[in-house]
């Protein structure tokens, strides 16, 4: 089987023209081994010159597709809309902000026509690279770094991807059905995503008015832990929270969450209930460590306006100030 028969790419976007022009050059460029197959471009409702950008494209590339939602799905719903999409034996969704090592793509070509693997992993964190599973789904938190079977999306995963697009990784619904029914991973031996974590941030916010609160108060460590609750083996979820922060235990991991802005106590009782006792134990000591100031369930702050007083960080009040407006602290 060819393999513009084997694989399809889906390219998820919104408002990055830029960062999209490079990204489309580099898949359809004359020694990329993938600018022959189907790429799609789903569009989130983009404002700015990304219709262009793709219709430039593809004038000269017939298997570039461009699809504009109608609406602003957000980007777990743009990832959703890939799966649904996916026909062919294997799909992979790729982010528009990242670079490819080419070199390294005989050894996912060999593994896709093989079709012998349930998840081709593209990458592996640099200094990082282990193929137990802990790891493994560590790294598939970064879109672009594994390729799924197509064969395993059913009814149960998309009812679960739907359920999950509020944590930004409904893309695990697949991956933790794999996971639980044992099914085949590769990883391979060199980098052919290049990731750019230091130029991505620990957290994802809409800080928008109507905006459902959980996606106003998004944590990548909370997201990760609720994506990670559909692993049915309990010893191997606890493994998962482990290595959350790639580098760092549990411990300091939580107590980067707890130190990001913004923080949510509801998210924090979502960890607390997925991890083990002692991972409990450890959270309950970050609570005694960390500065009050950063998740005092009470909260004193000053503005030029006055003194907010601020209760779980939901409810607040404001005591007036006697001083001038152009008076600053």
């Amino acid at each position: 089987m060819l393999l513009k028969e084997t694989l399809e790419l889906f390219l998820i976007t919104h408002n990055r023209e830029q960062a999209l022009r490079r990204t489309i050059g580099r898949l359809l460029c004359v020694n990329s081994p993938v600018r022959e197959i189907s790429l799609h471009v789903l569009d989130n409702k983009s404002t700015d010159g990304t219709h262009a950008v793709v219709k430039e494209f593809a004038t000269h590339h017939t298997n570039l597709h461009y699809i504009c939602n109608k609406y602003n799905i957000g980007l777990g719903g743009n990832i959703i809309k890939a799966m649904e999409m996916a026909t062919k034996p294997y799909f992979w969704i790729l982010c528009d902000d990242d670079d490819f090592n080419w070199a390294a793509w005989p050894e996912i070509e060999k593994a896709l026509l093989s079709g012998q693997y349930d998840i081709i992993m593209t990458t592996y964190t640099e200094g990082f690279r282990n193929e137990t599973i802990p790891y493994l789904i560590n790294e598939m938190n970064f879109v672009p770094s594994a390729i799924y079977k197509t064969a395993h999306i059913d009814n149960t995963v998309m009812i679960n991807a739907y359920a999950m697009a509020h944590n930004l990784f409904p893309f695990h619904a697949l991956s933790t059905k794999i996971i639980n029914n044992h099914g085949k991973i590769f990883v391979p031996q060199k980098r052919m995503v290049l990731q750019n974590y230091g130029k991505k941030s620990h957290s994802i916010t809409q800080l928008k008015p109507r905006i459902y609160r959980r996606l106003q108060t998004f944590s990548l460590l909370w997201g990760m832990v609720d994506a990670y609750s559909l692993l049915e083996d309990r010893k191997l979820r606890y493994a998962c929270m482990n290595v959350l922060c790639l580098g760092h235990s549990f411990l300091e991991s939580i107590n980067i969450f707890c130190h990001w802005f913004p923080f949510s106590w509801q998210n924090l009782f979502d960890i607390f209930y997925y991890v083990s006792w002692k991972q409990k134990l450890q959270i309950l000591l970050i609570l005694l460590i960390i500065p009050i100031r950063k998740i005092s369930p009470i909260d004193l702050y000053r503005t030029d306006r006055g003194i907010n007083i601020r209760l779980f960080w939901v409810i607040k009040n404001q005591i007036p100030s006697c001083t001038p407006k152009n008076k600053k602290f």
